[in-house]
């Protein structure tokens, strides 16, 4: 039974990172079709988040856990902003408000996990 459990805990470790470097792929790969512009700074985030699933530094981690905490927030309180400047409310206002709202909470369950991790690999 224990061989069975430490997927399950790896596995979770692991899935904010695989999370986070997915929307960073999105953005670089975004840029190339978009703007066929090449973006240093996603693949620097992509580069050093795969280190860091690699590596697992707790300090780290627990770093960059409250960072996307943050940013999840102030993404999610920015989505709230554009949403109440539209006039009425339609098909456009309310895509904006399910697609930034899912993306940016998921960011920020995705940081609380990161953080909650790796605090805890501290404590021990």
């Amino acid at each position: 039974m224990e061989g069975h459990a430490q997927p399950k805990s790896y596995g979770s470790q692991v899935l904010p990172y695989i999370y986070f470097i997915g929307l960073a792929s999105f953005w670089l790969f975004g840029d190339l079709v978009a703007m066929q512009k090449f973006s240093f700074v996603a693949l620097g985030v992509i580069v050093a988040l795969t280190i860091q699933a690699v590596l697992q530094h707790k300090v780290v981690g627990a770093s960059l856990g409250i960072m996307a905490i943050a940013i999840s927030l102030i993404a999610f309180l920015a989505t709230l902003s554009e949403f109440s400047d539209f006039e009425v409310v339609n098909q456009s206002a309310i895509q904006l408000i399910a697609v930034g709202s899912v993306l940016s909470l998921s960011g920020l369950v995705m940081g609380g996990m990161l953080t909650i991790t790796n605090i805890r690999r501290l404590a021990i």
